[in-house]
């Protein structure tokens, strides 16, 4: 059997995801057989299906023939993860090897041999022990802190998301330009049962970030200067909020990907988005879209109560949130605060919060004196770059950074409002 008539690692791939172990088994070489026996493939398989989901797509395919066969990768992109495969077969299309490795976190090159101070410092919120971390550059006179609020669903204090871990190269990179930040894990991280009934938007978001700046502020062991809070994507929705809270106590806000329209409208938005990205629209896609239509219009109407719950409702959000903010308009919240200095910040290639967000921002509040607005092409809802021509969650599975003008740019506006 000739090299191009080799098994191809995407129909591997696929026959593990229909778990045809047997019919992969049948294409080992006789060592490979020995070593891997079939009941070995589905007990590796079915163990990383449990904990990254069903394999969604086979991306990044590369091969190269060699003088006794040939060798191949691709990336697997299942619905929580990914992992790279690598296969290798022998001068008779026999496979020989087959290896599958989770994919790692890389640090940015901008945090290499960076010198900095760590403090681990927990905080309580509300009954809640919350742990975090604070970064603080060496040269750190009464530098300016950077307190990082995250976005929607249980993230570590390294919003982790995939290879990806936004949080960690935002530290490094603002490390590396003298400003230091704190960051902390997630409450819905670190007490997922205390959201499994109702909650809202402060027990998310708000009150553990409000409840971290006055634990800072309060730390005499610490000397900052002035204190800016970053919120992205749900954090940045609910800034407006926290800035307002803590009135000129804040000396400048960052929307790291903000949201101005409704919740149930930018879900419906990336419903629509995500369901009609391949061109067809399944039976089950066309299921999902008429009860997610059906619900988002139920919130629009109020047909709802608080004691409804996530199930009925759109995300994993329940009665008591939505309920929470219903007359919340992050806008005219912005508008109305001249007392603290915003910076909101957007890549161009977010389809999460897309640009007609960024939009929507700049026509209202674009010329204030106390808002500066940045967008930045070619970066995902991660601030990450893409060269793909239409963003997907694929963007978030291949390890990358923050790219680092973005912190730049920040770095720069920040020692500006600390002046």
């Amino acid at each position: 059997m000739g090299a191009d008539a080799q098994i191809a690692i995407q129909d591997v791939a696929h026959q593990l995801s229909n778990h045809k172990y047997r019919k992969v088994y049948k294409n080992f070489d006789a060592n490979m057989k020995d070593k891997v026996p079939a009941s070995q493939l589905k007990l590796i398989w079915e163990q990383m299906e449990r904990s990254a989901g069903e394999l969604s797509a086979v991306v990044d395919v590369r091969k190269s023939i060699r003088d006794e066969g040939s060798r191949q990768s691709a990336m697997l992109q299942f619905k929580q993860a990914s992992v790279q495969m690598t296969l290798s077969e022998n001068e008779n299309g026999k496979i020989n090897g087959l290896y599958i490795s989770q994919l790692a976190y890389v640090p940015p090159s901008y945090g290499k041999d960076l010198g900095v101070g760590k403090k681990y410092i927990n905080f309580l919120s509300h009954s809640y022990n919350i742990s975090g971390e604070l970064v603080i550059p060496l040269e750190c006179q009464n530098c300016p802190v950077v307190l990082l609020v995250h976005g929607s669903g249980p993230n570590d204090k390294d919003e982790t998301i995939g290879p990806n871990k936004v949080f960690n190269d935002l530290a490094l990179g603002f490390a590396s330009k003298g400003i230091a930040t704190y960051r902390y894990d997630k409450r819905s991280y670190l007490y997922p049962d205390s959201f499994k009934g109702q909650f809202n938007l402060y027990d998310e978001t708000i009150n553990d970030a409000i409840s971290a700046f006055y634990h800072l502020q309060a730390d005499t062991s610490l000397h900052f200067g002035k204190y800016i809070m970053l919120g992205h994507s749900l954090g940045a929705y609910a800034m407006p909020i926290i800035a307002d809270s803590l009135k000129d106590r804040l000396n400048g806000a960052i929307l790291f990907s903000a949201n101005a329209s409704k919740l149930e409208d930018l879900i419906t938005y990336q419903m629509k988005y995500l369901t009609e990205y391949d061109g067809e629209i399944t039976k089950e896609e066309a299921k999902i879209i008429a009860e997610n239509t059906k619900q988002a219009e139920n919130i629009r109407l109020n047909k709802y109560t608080a004691e409804t719950t996530a199930d009925e409702l759109l995300a994993y959000w329940p009665g008591t949130f939505w309920k929470g903010i219903k007359g919340y308009d992050p806008i005219s919240a912005l508008a109305k605060n001249t007392a603290t200095q915003f910076f909101i910040v957007q890549g161009e290639k977010d389809y999460q919060i897309p640009m007609t967000e960024f939009e929507l921002w700049r026509a209202t509040v674009g010329a204030s004196e106390h808002v500066k607005m940045q967008s930045y092409p070619n970066l995902t809802h991660l601030f990450t770059p893409t060269k793909t021509d239409r963003p997907s969650p694929a963007d978030y599975f291949s390890p990358n950074n923050v790219e680092f003008q973005v912190i730049w740019d920040m770095s720069d506006w920040i020692k500006l409002v600390a002046q």
